[in-house]
């Protein structure tokens, strides 16, 4: 029944349902991001959580990025586990990754994406100052982080008065390493380097990104993204920290300098939302941590900090206690101790309209059952994604679940109770039991108590794309799902949250992933809402950048300059219903909305393409997070506080609570009124 069931129970003894799911080659393997399924995975990055001491032992090599933090309750690291060939097969090896962690001295481990061997370099000067690294010519009154893809760190935009880069720092976390290097893995860029590229090659962009490592073909997470006429990362980083006649904002002045990550160009390619958090949380890290070098090369006094991370995905907690939403806000709670001008921008996500979110309560059980429709579309070459999240500190005792796959489709129904297999040890309790046709895997239903505090039950399912080499690949249509309280119902005030991951496909990538959504069966669509939608439980109220819920977060909602109403897709903070039937909003509401949209004919926001002198527009909270990123920076600037300026949008009344889930308190003014004349080409995303 099942291929290398030797593989999932040694790969059961310690992992989580999407480390299981990803790294098992008879489940997800096949179809995950080339870093994973080309295997095997020799270097691979990880999360500590909690207290514990990282050190190598026979078999594994430790590294721990630059941090900021001295004592980190989740504490980023990377390891060369040197028991796995290079040259084996991709089979089960990543099963030997469980002996590995268990010599290690902490708590809990979290498995994350694998890096390419190339990008580890010989000698890792840990806590060191960049080769050739010098301070900005005098010191910044503002640093601006940038966390993102595809940077163009030559861009004209970025330079100063005298022509010379205000990037002072630029981590390349997937490109070729260098011999030695101050960063565990990738390329570190100094503003030297960066002024020399452009001495060398001059208007020759491409050239230099070449030669900086930053164009590779033979490498797939850095590959020829920058040989793309826009990227994330530069329409971004163009509205947050670039001077250039395409974004049409007042400009930056020359001590505001620029701290940049590109996290490895296919991190939005598994749709997972697995495997990002190590490089992520070890990028804000670096930018706090290379921050504080700068400003120890003044009077080491920490300098006024905001960092720009538009990124995210779509499942998880949403209440702030995920292991990467701990530690950032641990981060941000420390540094405002020392330098109360610090803030990290997210955005909200793009995915209210997309159905992606569902909140039962207990009046929408039918006979103290949680009863929904998942729609599986055809042609996805992605796995697809959902999770069940049971309200915080629930024992479901009795508790069951059923999936009964579409009719005709051959897969069998297939129910689990909501309990910890006692035989899987080393761990959160939980449980795992695989969805079959014809005697292969297609999918995996779990249950597992996340983190050991809260009850989470997810389904992995194969793409819906023919794969003939694997054989395997999900039946369409319409899934449903059931959760069976039995004797134990939802006690009124408590509810079961839903989220679907993201799989659509970003245009960057071209990954065939196909979006799947979530049905009510019980209650008939709406009709298209002009106003504020219908707070049914399959609803856009909940779809939320499903890492963006940290307390200290800045989140930014988007709406549209012509209306001053939220863009259609703009995410929002989750709305229970009271008992008296009002609606009331989550504490995980937007801290301000901003431009988004220009306008019904103007969608989306303009910025700078990948070479000097292009321009580009695209669409999504993440430029209306840039635009808060940029006017924050400028209030640092001036000595004042991140929302001095910022309109107050309900000075004399409490707007209902779907109004207020979806803008937060203030709108951020517009910034690119002198590109509204101008016409780039238009680049959804």
């Amino acid at each position: 029944m099942f291929p290398h069931r030797h593989d999932h129970e040694r790969i059961d003894k310690y992992t989580g349902p999407y480390e299981r799911w990803i790294f098992s080659q008879d489940l997800g393997r096949p179809f995950a991001f080339p870093a994973i399924r080309n295997g095997p995975s020799t270097h691979i990055t990880a999360l500590m959580e909690g207290d514990g001491m990282l050190a190598d032992t026979d078999d594994v090599t430790i590294r721990i990025p630059p941090l900021w933090s001295e004592r980190p309750n989740v504490t980023p690291f990377v390891m060369w586990n040197t028991a796995i060939d290079p040259e084996a097969p991709v089979t089960g090896e990543d099963a030997e990754l469980a002996r590995c962690l268990h010599a290690l001295n902490g708590s809990r481990y979290r498995l994350n994406m694998p890096i390419d061997p190339r990008t580890w370099p010989e000698t890792y000067a840990e806590g060191a100052a960049p080769q050739g690294w010098t301070p900005p010519k005098t010191k910044p009154r503002v640093i601006i982080g940038v966390i993102d893809d595809g940077i163009p760190f030559l861009h004209r935009a970025f330079r100063d008065s005298a022509d010379d880069t205000r990037i002072n720092l630029c981590w390349l976390q997937a490109a070729r390493a260098n011999a030695s290097a101050a960063v565990p893995f990738g390329k570190e860029l100094t503003s030297g380097a960066i002024n020399r590229l452009r001495l060398e090659h001059g208007d020759h962009e491409l050239r230099a990104y070449r030669a900086a490592g930053a164009i590779d073909r033979d490498v797939p997470e850095i590959d020829t993204v920058l040989m793309h006429h826009v990227t994330h990362g530069a329409h971004i980083a163009g509205i947050a920290a670039g001077n250039d006649p395409f974004v049409g904002a007042h400009s930056l002045p020359d001590d505001a300098a620029i701290l940049a990550v590109q996290l490895p160009n296919t991190i939005a390619w598994d749709t997972s939302g697995f495997g990002k958090e190590m490089m992520m949380l070890s990028a804000i890290e670096y930018i706090f941590n290379r921050a504080r070098m700068i400003a120890q090369a003044f009077d080491g006094e920490e300098i006024p900090l905001v960092v720009n991370f538009s990124y995210g995905w779509s499942a998880n907690r949403h209440d702030g206690k995920s292991s990467f939403e701990r530690a950032v806000d641990q981060l941000i709670v420390a540094r405002r101790a020392t330098q109360p001008c610090t803030e990290l921008v997210m955005p909200t996500g793009n995915n209210f309209a997309k159905k992606m979110h569902a909140r039962f309560s207990a009046r929408e059980t039918t006979e103290g059952a949680v009863r929904f429709g998942w729609h599986l579309k055809p042609d996805d070459r992605t796995s697809s994604y959902l999770e069940i999240w049971l309200p915080p500190d629930r024992d479901p005792q009795g508790w069951t679940v059923t999936v009964t796959p579409p009719t005709g489709s051959g897969v069998p129904e297939l129910s689990m109770p909501i309990t910890a297999d006692p035989d899987l040890e080393d761990g959160d309790p939980r449980r795992f039991v695989e969805v079959e046709k014809d005697g292969a895997n297609i999918g995996q239903l779990s249950a597992d108590k996340h983190l050991d505090n809260r009850w989470r039950v997810m389904l992995a399912m194969t793409p819906s794309a023919g794969f003939p080499a694997i054989g395997r690949r999900t039946p369409v249509g319409l899934w449903t799902i059931k959760i069976d309280t039995g004797d134990d119902p939802l006690p009124n005030g408590a509810h079961v949250d839903i989220w679907v991951q993201r799989d659509d496909d970003p245009s960057q990538l071209g990954t065939g992933g196909q979006q799947s959504h979530l049905v009510d069966l019980d209650r008939p669509e709406p009709p298209r809402p002009l106003e504020r939608p219908a707070l049914t439980p399959v609803r856009g109220y909940g779809c939320l950048n499903g890492i963006g819920t940290a307390p200290s977060a800045f989140r930014v909602a988007g709406y549209m300059l012509s209306t001053l109403k939220p863009s259609d897709y703009s995410g929002s903070a989750s709305v229970a219903v009271n008992a008296d039937d009002t609606p009331q909003v989550d504490a995980n509401l937007p801290t301000v909305t901003a431009t988004a949209d220009q306008g019904w004919f103007r969608p989306g926001l303009p910025s700078i393409g990948t070479l000097s002198g292009s321009g580009s527009r695209i669409v999504g909270t993440s430029a209306a997070a840039a635009t808060a990123t940029r006017l924050i920076a400028l209030n640092f600037l001036s000595g004042r506080p991140a929302c001095d300026g910022f309109e107050t949008l309900y000075p004399e009344f409490a707007p209902e609570a779907r109004i207020l889930a979806r803008t937060g308190h203030f709108r951020v003014p517009e910034v690119c009124q002198q590109a509204l004349k101008r016409k780039p080409p238009f680049v959804g995303a």
